[in-house]
This record gives C-alpha cells, sequence and structure tokens, in this order.
C-alpha cells in the first residue's frame, strides 16, 4: 500500500472518533512478534500465514489501553510472514505491507539493517524528509529494526501526539518493521517509569521478562534483546535513577556479564557527549550517563552507544575512558582517524567505543558540534542507517537531501576471517551495469572466490577466482531483475571461510541524463506575472544557458536586476521521454526560494510560501543553495514533457538571484525474472576457463559456453536466454581498481 493510502485511511478512520493507529509490530523474536493496532472495533484478531494468500493461523487479541496486542508465536526462525488485522473472517489476501520476518536465530552472522532516530515527533515537513531520505536510500532492502532513541512525540507525549507525530508519520514502515524505543524527556512529561503508566507506557510492547534475549529487567523502563549477533541495550536517562548500585545500572552489569555477542550495541535519550542543543558538561542526565553508565558498559565491551536529546548529528572517535566531568581527550582517543575504509582505515572494535548522537530526526537543529571527542558534527536534519554483517559493522549519516555526509565502519576481524565490505545488501543495481565487490581477506589466502546469487542464497554462480588479492573486483550484473541477489566470498581451498552480502536488487532500469547542469533554458523574468499555464506550455519568452541569474558573477545568463526586486522569476524547456519512468531525481541550484513542476504538477518546493508571482519568499537562503529531490515517475508520458520551475526572492532588496537544475530519469527496462539454477553452479574444481585474453585470463572471468555455468536462465514466459547470454558472452569483462 503507498504511503499516501496508509495514511488516507488513518485519516478516514479517525474521523470515527478516537484516533486510530495502523497495525505496528513490537517485541519481535526468532519465534514470535506482537502486532499492535487500533480500529474502534470491540474485538479482534490476526490471521497470518507464510503467504500472503493464505492465511491459515489466527490469534486473538487482547485489549490494552483502547487498543488490540495480538502476540504470535510458534513462528519458524527467519521466515517471512504476511498478515491482516480484522474484526471477522480472515480476509483472502494480506497487504503488500502487512509482512514480517522473523528475527535470525541468536549469534548467527545474518546480514541485518538498522534504522536510528531521535528527536524527530513535531508531524512537520522535515521529519517525513528525513523518513524519505532513508527510503530512497535503502531501496528494497528495507530496515530490520527500527531503533529511536527517544523524543519521538512533541511536545508532551500525550496520545494524540504519538499518534500523529508517530504512528501516522512512520506507518508504512512500522507496518512491517519492529520498533526499539527508549524513553525521552518528552514522552517523560505524560509518563511515569516507576509505574510504568501513561501514553508512552500505552503504546508499546516491550520485553521486561527477558523474552527477546538478555536478562529480565523487571520494567519496560529499560531492556535488552538480541538480534541476530548483536546484544541491544536500551536505557532510560530520564525517569529511572542512575546512581551506581541503583536498580537500572546493578541490572545492566548482570546483563551484559551474561552477554554472549559479537557486537553490544546501547543506547539511550540523553547522550554522554555533545555540544549540540545541550552540553554534555553541564547536564545533570547527561552527565549522569558519563559518569555512571559508561564505565560499566565499557567494561563489557560496549561497541557502539546513540543518545538523541541534542539536536545535532555527532560521531566521535573510538574512545575509551572519557568519563571526567568536563570531558577531556587526552588518553582517551584511541584512534584518531576518521574510521573509514575509503580514508584512513576502519576502527578497530576491540580497542574501543564509538559514540553517536542521532538527535537530528526532525525538529530543528542548534550546537556548536565542537565537542573533542567528536570526529564529525552536522547541524541538519536526518537519520542513521546501521549494516551488520558478522564482524563488520558499517554506519552512515542520511541527510534529508539524500546525501551521505558521513560513514563510519568497525571491524571485528579474527585471523582467520574474510570480510565482506560491499556489497552489504539493500543496494539496487541496474542490471547490466558493472558491481563492484570489496573484501578484506586472511593474509594465508591463496585463492578467493567470488559468487553471485539471483535467489536469495539457493544456488550460487562463480564468477571469478582471485589468486591475487588486491580486496575488489567487478563484473556486469546479468539482465534479469531480482530483489533477492547476493554475493558470497569464499576460501577456493577452505569453503567453510566465507562472507555473504544481505539481499541486494539488480533493478530493470536505465539511467539517463535528460537536463545536464548549464543546459538552455527558457525565462520569463518581468515584474508582471505569465499566464496560469505557464508551467506546462512552451514558447515566446527568452531563452540562455543556466546559471541563470544576477549578482554572483558566475551567471551565464543574466536576468533583470530591478529595483524593486522582481519577486518571481519562472523558467522552463521541454525533454524528450522515450518510456516508462519509475523516478526522477532532480538536483537543484538556487536563491533564495525553488518549486519545481512536471508537466503543470509542483512536485517540489523549498522556502516558497506563497506561489502567487508578487510574493516573495517565505525563507531566505544562502546564495547558490542546493537541494534534492525523487519524485514518482507517473508523472512523466512518453513523449514531449515540460520541466519548469520558479524562483522567489527573498525581498526587495535581495542582492542576488540563481538558478540551475539538472534532471536524471530512471527507465523502466523490460527484463526477466531469473530461473533459478541448481546449488553450486561453478565448475566442482573450481577452475575458470580462460577466454584468450590477458584481462579474462588474470581475472577469472567465467566462460561463457560452459553449459549451466551461469545458474542466471529466465523465466518462464519465454525460452529464450538471450539476456543473460548477452551478457555472459562478454566472459564478464572485468574492471579492477586498486585501492
Amino acid at each position: 500500500m503507498s504511503r499516501l493510502l496508509i495514511a488516507t485511511s488513518i485519516l478516514l478512520l479517525a474521523s470515527s472518533g478516537e484516533a486510530q493507529r495502523a497495525p505496528y509490530l513490537q517485541r519481535g523474536s526468532p519465534t514470535e512478534i506482537t502486532v499492535v493496532w487500533r480500529d474502534g472495533a470491540a474485538s479482534g484478531a490476526v490471521c497470518y500465514g507464510t503467504r500472503a494468500s493464505a492465511l491459515t493461523e489466527r490469534v486473538a487479541a487482547v485489549a490494552h489501553a483502547g487498543q488490540h496486542e495480538a502476540r504470535l508465536t510458534g513462528l519458524r526462525t527467519a521466515t517471512r510472514y504476511w498478515y491482516a488485522t480484522t474484526s471477522g473472517a480472515c480476509p483472502a489476501l494480506a497487504d503488500d505491507n502487512d509482512t514480517f520476518r522473523t528475527a535470525p536465530e541468536v549469534g548467527s552472522a545474518e546480514p541485518f539493517r538498522i534504522w536510528v532516530v531521535g528527536d524527530s515527533g513535531t508531524g512537520g515537513a522535515a521529519q517525513g524528509r528525513v523518513r524519505d531520505a532513508m527510503l530512497r536510500e535503502v531501496g528494497a532492502s528495507r530496515p530490520d529494526l527500527f531503533v529511536h532513541v527517544g523524543d519521538m512525540a512533541y511536545s508532551d507525549g500525550t496520545d494524540r501526539q504519538f499518534t500523529d507525530n508517530f504512528f501516522d508519520v512512520y506507518a508504512e514502515v512500522l507496518r512491517s518493521t519492529v520498533c526499539w524505543p527508549a524513553i525521552g524527556n518528552h514522552e517523560g512529561h505524560s509518563a511515569d517509569s516507576g509505574t510504568e503508566t501513561g501514553p508512552y507506557y500505552d503504546s508499546y510492547v516491550l520485553p521486561p521478562d527477558g523474552a527477546a534475549g538478555g536478562l529480565p529487567s523487571g520494567t519496560e523502563a529499560y531492556y535488552s534483546f538480541d538480534y541476530a549477533n548483536v546484544h541491544f541495550v536500551v536505557l532510560d536517562s530520564h525517569d529511572s535513577p542512575r546512581n551506581p548500585g541503583g536498580a537500572m545500572l546493578t541490572w545492566l552489569e548482570d546483563d551484559l556479564s551474561s552477554a554472549d555477542a559479537e557486537w553490544i550495541v546501547a543506547y539511550w535519550h540523553h547522550p554522554p557527549y555533545t555540544k549540540g542543543s545541550h552540553d554534555s558538561d553541564r547536564e545533570s542526565q547527561l552527565v549522569d550517563m558519563r559518569e555512571n553508565a559508561l564505565p560499566i558498559l565499557e567494561a563489557y565491551g560496549v561497541d557502539l552507544v546513540f543518545g538523541g536529546h541534542s539536536h545535532i548529528y555527532e560521531r566521535s572517535h573510538l574512545l575509551r575512558g572519557a568519563f571526567d566531568t568536563p570531558t577531556t581527550t587526552p588518553g582517551h582517543i584511541v584512534d584518531p582517524g576518521d574510521g573509514r575504509i575509503d580514508g584512513d582505515g576502519a576502527y578497530d572494535a576491540n580497542a574501543g567505543t564509538v559514540y553517536v548522537v542521532a538527535g537530528h530526526g526532525g525538529t530543528g537543529v542548534g550546537g556548536t558540534g565542537d565537542h573533542p571527542v567528536m570526529f564529525f558534527s552536522e547541524l541538519a536534519n536526518g537519520s542513521v542507517i546501521v549494516d551488520v554483517n558478522g564482524p563488520v559493522l558499517e554506519l552512515r549519516n542520511v541527510r534529508t537531501d539524500g546525501v551521505i555526509t558521513d560513514t563510519m565502519t568497525l571491524l571485528r576481524r579474527a585471523e582467520d576471517a574474510l570480510i565482506l565490505l560491499a556489497p552489504l545488501g539493500g543496494e539496487e543495481v541496474a542490471a547490466g551495469d558493472l558491481l563492484e565487490v570489496r573484501w578484506l581477506a586472511p593474509t594465508d589466502t591463496d585463492a578467493l572466490r567470488v559468487e553471485l546469487s539471483l535467489d536469495g542464497g539457493g544456488s550460487w554462480s562463480t564468477m571469478a577466482e582471485r589468486e591475487d588479492d588486491d580486496g575488489s573486483f567487478a563484473f556486469v550484473t546479468p539482465l534479469v531483475r531480482t530483489d533477492r541477489a547476493r554475493i558470497r566470498i569464499r576460501d577456493a581451498d577452505r569453503p567453510e571461510r566465507e562472507a555473504v552480502s544481505g539481499e541486494f536488487a539488480l533493478v530493470a532500469t536505465a539511467t539517463e541524463e535528460a537536463i545536464p547542469f548549464g543546459d538552455v533554458w527558457e525565462y520569463h523574468d518581468t515584474d508582471i506575472g505569465p499566464p496560469g499555464d505557464w508551467a506546462e506550455t512552451l514558447g515566446g519568452w527568452s531563452e540562455g544557458p543556466a546559471q541563470l541569474g544576477y549578482g554572483d558573477g558566475d551567471e551565464a545568463t543574466l536576468l533583470l536586476d530591478a529595483d524593486p526586486n522582481v519577486p518571481t522569476v519562472y523558467f522552463r524547456q521541454a525533454i524528450e521521454v522515450s518510456g516508462a519512468v519509475t523516478r526522477a531525481d532532480f538536483d537543484l541550484l538556487y536563491d533564495d526560494a525553488i518549486a519545481v513542476f512536471v508537466n503543470g504538477v509542483q512536485v517540489y518546493d523549498i522556502g516558497i510560501g506563497d506561489l502567487v508571482h508578487s510574493a516573495y519568499a517565505s525563507d531566505s537562503s544562502a546564495d547558490n543553495a542546493t537541494a534534492s529531490a525523487s519524485v514518482d515517475g507517473a508523472l512523466f508520458v512518453t513523449g514531449q514533457n515540460v520541466i519548469a520551475a520558479l524562483v522567489k526572492q527573498g525581498g526587495a532588496t535581495s542582492s542576488d538571484v540563481s538558478f540551475d537544475l539538472r534532471l536524471q530519469l530512471i527507465l523502466e527496462r523490460d527484463l526477466p525474472l531469473p530461473d533459478a539454477g541448481p546449488p553450486d553452479v561453478g565448475r566442482p574444481d573450481g577452475a575458470l576457463a580462460d577466454v584468450g585474453s590477458e584481462v579474462g585470463a588474470r581475472d577469472g572471468a567465467a566462460d561463457a559456453g560452459d553449459e549451466g555455468s551461469s545458474g542466471c536462465g529466465c523465466r518462464a514466459g519465454s525460452a529464450d536466454p538471450s539476456p543473460w547470454l548477452a551478457v555472459a558472452a562478454l566472459a564478464f569483462f572485468v574492471r579492477r581498481r586498486r585501492r
């Protein structure tokens, strides 16, 4: 179901009385999950099964604080289920988005993804942009866990604020992803951790009994859970006692002493280090958590700590022992590097802890961002994605415009471990494009095999066997479409030594730059506004190349510089589209505000306010401000399309105006689905054909003529496997890149 349809259905339900909530998932484990919802019915149930069209199991819900809660037990580990909530008979078909995958076996190295958000609960436009930027970034591989570090329902955590500012905003995510929250101070305005009462505790179903892993805490205020090879600890920095020897920190030490996981991740609301909108050297809750909780966490090897509260993004160096107030750094920054694979190198997870402030999820940002332990700080809204793949933990900060502004990698590398660095899972790769595989291998690896699966690991094709290890290999992907592609690297001599990626997509798309920066535009820059259909017609205006504007000295085309300023300037041009468009990506340069139109329909604006010609912008921008936006391709038609924009001045005396725009179209191609081949379809001895070229022999390019070597045929409907063979005929020509 689309985000718009979900929001519309919630709105219609809400009009009937009590605030309604679409289904959301809680308390997930390898064998159970809880579905929660509100629909106004007196009773309810969940029907579920392993196919969307076969909801063969039914569990009655119990009523709690005006909502339904259904606990599904006895589930199969690491298995996809579909479900439907009902007050009557089970439906014949589940909604596409009403699905979940049970957690993998505790301790397994199954790759998974975490989405971390903090201080988001305004219900405003920035919160939605943070959500949408994450969804664009991850594509088909949605997060497995949704971690919220608090302040999810401004300003007092009331029941209505939870519905409007959290459950409605994240409905599309929450229907298929378990949320694991930490209480923030704004939720604390209307909740009591001692009695576990209030809207926060009514909304969530958490595991005080240790049912999801870890030791029972006896309270939903703080708890722990396990997922694959990670142990998560969630603390209450707002309302539970933070003193040494108190109940929470006593439980924390007991829990960690019994934890047996490759990774430990902890989070709570008030961060131990920050110079954002709050100061960790001056505020008691932040000081308490640093001085009292951190020594316990670091003693038991915590790897990564998240906080919120301070409205900023900050990410530390690798630290150890920086517990004093005020915080000092000498002797405590154990790795002063950037923690980036493509920079100074990854951090050694055995040597220290990384601290992240993710208080930038939707509310206004602020602060100096100059805390001495931080490697990177940014005053911009966004969220954090963490990918865990065995001994590799990778973090990236995704800003609302889709830009990845920070990355960090932690490695826990045994001497005999292969470590896959890319792909990790969730990527979208155009079928027929080059895919780069990157890894770290032990020094005693003599031959390394790179394999591809198109069916989630059911069958594998050998892409190359490498005798020289430079840590990277690229090959042309097959011309088929799948959401279940995976990469596996294996030691050819010790096949038990391997690393596997999460699932990623081969997409049936091609990217076309429809409008480059510097292109020629029609423009209208007079004090009289254009006709109402200006954004969908052409002709009769002046034209010139971008950048268009005045006042900066970098313009290719000068516009009218009037006194007072012309409030609004208009631009348009036509493009030809040759096929179905799935997505359009705009990159914009503007000053002071901009709105963009496709065939007369407005698709984006920033700082505009009133669109009327005589109105100035509602906000001012920096000189040559930039923005990016992605829009649905449904607005584009085959043939001619009109792309238009208007730029507004901040006021009558603004000194300059600027405009340029780049448009990239993602076009759909007609590609087949793959057929699953037999397991281990590479040659039994791992040998690869010599294709008669130095490059092919050196890099082990596959022999296109070896029948059955690919395992990547076409699905029924066409017996012609030519899409795959067209790529195979290239003999998987390899481009190698020394790093």
